[in-house]
């Protein structure tokens, strides 16, 4: 029986309570696209546990893209908000409601199934691994090839590349791989984009499917030797599969957790060696701390009966060696993704000044949908010495090696043959990153569905935000009606003193001189001449640009982003009065200009704006004739050129900006040490200045910016990058920097401030 629980953080401990209910096969997903990972490579899903509100796409599109594959498929739908208005998405599925208690979710499991539950036989290390027994075949069971000893191979991964003298071979190899892999697949094929979460596609007949686009990512099986077959502590060894630096690979099944793992061994011949073994450990060590989400991730090291091993994320797999032996090439798209790939882990390295082994064609690794991962090169010592240009032009080398040499040069082989030239390549990876961005092509139309889902799933956030915030806003009446019938005196008297209602001017820009300058950690960049807002733009200066958008609703799409959702309004979360309501409750633009306050702090028309997305911060920016700042801009206009820490120096002052150190959840404390509760006057703290004179990068609100850049909590896909400080963390150094939230999500210390190309009055 195999149940797959899909809910953020709280997946692993929902499935860990099944297993230990004696449901075997329990696995858990953090998001929709892993979700999909781990139903192809565990070949099906009897039972679906999902949260309803994931990301990128909503567990109702999760379970209605996987149910026409897998019919028998039965699901549990989970929410910690109301969802009555989805009855008719909900459907035939059992509902859950969050906060949720393991036990009940067990019971229901229960209910939905057959009272025989899978039950694993665990191999002794002398026995062969035994077939899993399901409650439910016909859901879940796929064809399984044979391998050298008759044990049986991972069900979703073809056991070797076909022969081309073999087509009755080629022919179920490719239908296999047709059935299994999803088609976010790169290599170019004929067929239509399918959409992003679905399972398996249709088989083709055999003769199709022979000629069918081979799947890069099917793995190899080497001979097996002496460990194939045996168990080594928790875990039943599968198949060898490669071959490391200091011992064996293998496929491997965890039979605690009953998920397959990527197995390195330690060679016997080295066992015996004090200094071979702690060299092994220490490497396990620290690859588990090289977290990057194209690096395969380590799980644990250990020993049993003399042999030590680590174990790793598993995704079947074939090396760029393997394929370039077999030979077979890359297609370009593919290329691309590999280049990236190498770049952003070797980046990453660089930066977080990890050692690390020089990367070669069998550290890099082609999975599932064609996607590249890269092996743990990291090392608790390097053997070798080299330097970026040695890395570039290693990985130069090894594209070459795999990339099909045709008229027109394309652009992935273009760009790994720049990296072969020391004199005229990359300064560093990340200026490499930039121009394969840049070189990249613009549209991935077999994402549109993709995009879709995340769009939507991103506007339900939204949507829900908005309703919680309706629920507050009422209590808030009901508290303020209360409060305005013992003390009529006290309202009276603050409506007669408006506070806070005089927008000054406070529209002009800075510049920032052409030149080098110091990124992050150490990175030299050098920029063009630009101008920047002294200050982050300002609730009264947002003000303008709404009044403008009413009086002109046609001129709305000459500012909105050519990704911004049809009907997107650009009224800030919180801004606008709820006239719903009897009596009508007041936004926290009336308040800031009529009473001075919102949420028991300050805050007036010259505080700056919140509650915006990046659409929103866009479509303003355009309509004052400028734009966003990138990251790279903003992080020089905060901190000058000497590569100080805060915009004032390096000496941490808690009094120079609004951050969150003085933050207190009690409405009558706060603000003790930098003066301000929440919100301040973008021009109130003067201390918060940098070099060029722009004002509050420190403190007040975070800041959106043009760059977009990969998130881990959103699968790897790219998010909005957020510089600066805020009023809620205390954090105030401008090296801070924040890939969490989507574009189509806000926060109530969250805003913006605009740039230019050219000096104001210039445009």
């Amino acid at each position: 029986m195999k149940i797959l629980v899909v809910d953020g953080d709280s997946a692993a401990p929902l499935a860990a309570a099944l297993e230990s209910a004696g449901f075997a096969e329990a696995g858990s997903a953090t998001n929709s696209d892993a979700a999909v990972d781990w139903i192809n490579t565990h070949g099906g899903c009897d039972v679906l546990v999902c949260d309803i509100f994931l990301q990128p796409s909503d567990g109702f599109t999760l379970r209605d893209t996987i149910q026409p594959h897998l019919p028998a498929m039965k699901s549990i739908l989970l929410s910690a908000y109301d969802v009555s208005e989805y009855a008719d998405r909900i459907g035939s599925s059992t509902l859950l409601m969050k906060p949720l208690d393991p036990l009940a979710l067990v019971e229901a499991v229960k209910k939905l199934t057959a009272p025989a539950v899978s039950v694993r036989a665990v191999a002794t290390p002398a026995a062969r691994p035994r077939a899993v027994a399901t409650a439910q075949p016909a859901a879940s069971a796929q064809p399984v090839a044979a391998t050298p000893k008759g044990r049986a191979a991972a069900p979703v991964v073809a056991s070797a590349t076909p022969k081309a003298d073999d087509p009755a071979r080629a022919a179920a190899v490719a239908q296999k791989i047709e059935t299994h892999a999803t088609p976010r697949a790169v290599a170019a094929t004929p067929k239509a984009a399918a959409p992003r979460a679905a399972v398996a596609a249709t088989p083709k007949p055999a003769a199709a499917a022979a000629a069918a686009t081979p799947f890069l990512g099917a793995e190899v099986e080497l001979p097996p030797d002496e460990l194939v077959g045996t168990q080594i502590g928790n875990y039943q060894i599968e198949a060898r599969i490669g071959t490391g630096r200091m011992g064996g690979i293998y496929r491997a099944r965890q039979t605690t957790v009953g998920r397959l793992v990527r197995f390195y061994v330690l060679d016997r011949s080295r066992a015996g060696d004090p200094a071979a073994v702690r060299h092994f450990i220490e490497n396990a060590s620290m690859k588990a701390k090289a977290g990057h989400p194209v690096i395969i991730s380590v799980y644990e090291a250990g020993e049993s009966d003399g042999i030590y091993f680590y174990s790793c994320e598993y995704i079947p797999c074939r090396t760029l060696g393997q394929i370039r032996e077999a030979g077979d090439r890359l297609d370009e798209a593919t290329g691309l993704a590999v280049l990236r790939a190498c770049a952003e882990v070797l980046g990453f390295f660089g930066r977080e000044k990890i050692p690390h082994q020089l990367i070669t064609d069998n550290a890099i690794l082609i999975g599932p949908h064609n996607r590249p991962r890269i092996a743990n090169i990291a090392t608790a010592e390097t053997t070798e010495a080299f330097d970026s240009a040695t890395e570039m032009q290693a990985v130069g080398r090894i594209l070459l090696g795999v990339l099909p040499n045709v008229p027109g040069a394309p652009i992935s082989r273009e760009l790994a043959d720049s990296l072969l030239d020391a004199p005229t390549a990359p300064p560093s990876w990340a200026a490499f990153l930039q121009t394969l961005t840049a070189r990249e092509p613009k549209e991935a139309p077999t994402d549109a569905y993709k995009l879709d889902a995340q769009e939507r799933a991103a506007i339900r956030m939204v949507e829900e935000a908005k309703k919680n915030q309706k629920r507050t806003l009422l209590i808030n009446t009901l508290v303020s009606l209360t409060l305005l019938a013992a003390a009529l005196f006290a309202v009276w008297f603050m409506i007669l003193r408006p506070k806070g209602g005089d927008v000054r001017k406070l529209d002009r820009m800075v510049r920032v001189p052409a030149g080098e300058f110091i990124y992050q950690d150490g990175q030299r960049i050098t920029l063009p001449d630009f101008w920047i807002s002294e200050n982050e733009v300002t609730i009264g200066q947002y003000a303008e640009f709404l009044d403008f958008l009413e009086k002109n609703p046609e001129r709305a799409k000459d500012f909105a982003h050519k990704d911004q959702p049809d009907g997107k309004s650009h009224v800030p979360v919180g801004w606008a009065d709820m006239k719903e309501l009897n009596p009508p409750m007041p936004g926290y633009y009336a308040r800031a200009k009529r009473w001075g306050r919102y949420q028991e702090a300050a805050l007036d028309v010259n505080s700056p704006v919140f509650g915006v997305d990046w659409f929103d911060a866009y479509a303003y920016a355009k309509w004052r004739g400028q734009r966003l700042p990138t990251e790279q801009e903003w992080e020089k206009a905060a901190r000058g050129t000497d590569a100080r820490k805060f915009p004032w120096g390096d000496e941490d002052d808690a009094s120079l900006a609004n951050t969150g150190i003085d933050l207190d959840p009690n409405p009558k404390k706060g603000g003790d040490k930098d003066g301000f509760k929440r919100w301040n006057p973008v021009d109130a703290k003067k201390g918060d200045r940098s070099p060029f004179g722009m004002v509050g990068a420190a403190g007040n609100v975070s800041e959106w910016t043009a760059t977009y850049d990969a998130s881990p909590d959103t699968g790897g896909d790219k998010v909005p990058v957020i510089r600066g400080g805020n009023w809620k963390n205390p954090d105030p150094s401008v090296t801070r920097r924040v890939i969490r939230l989507m574009d189509l999500q806000q926060d109530d210390a969250l805003g913006f401030r605009t740039a230019s190309d050219t000096a104001p009055g210039k445009e």
